[in-house]
């Protein structure tokens, strides 16, 4: 199954990044491919991105999430994680609060989805 792929629910395209199972390296390197889609493809996009207790967020990976390709940022319209362990939840909480993002986490692929289709009542 490929780390980085499309799919289609309900009429609506989710970017999916799979890093279960990575190292830090290949983590680094879906991210910097993630980011540059968006930027290729210029258009509003949900992220989901899907974790396991295999993955460990490195102060390093921090760091590369936090500035690579940041211009891809503003074509994220809605993102979501599953699968991340209670300390790397908390990491997640402190970048959202610093750098002003709004990261959604998620225990379940099924909930993350139901999120990321949900459409937004104004």
């Amino acid at each position: 199954m490929d780390q980085i792929r499309k799919i289609t629910q309900e009429s609506q395209e989710i970017l999916v990044i799979d890093f279960s199972g990575s190292k830090e390296k290949q983590m680094m390197e879906l991210i910097s491919k993630g980011r540059a889609l968006l930027i290729r493809e210029q258009r509003p996009q949900k992220v989901m991105a899907i974790f396991n207790n295999k993955n460990f967020i490195t102060p390093t990976f921090m760091r590369h999430f936090e500035s690579d390709q940041r211009e891809a940022i503003v074509f994220i319209t809605k993102q979501a994680t599953v699968g991340l362990t209670v300390p790397q939840k908390m990491i997640l909480k402190g970048y959202n609060v610093f750098q002003n993002r709004d990261i959604k986490t998620f225990d379940a692929v099924e909930e993350a989805m139901k999120y990321l289709l949900e459409t937004e009542e104004k």
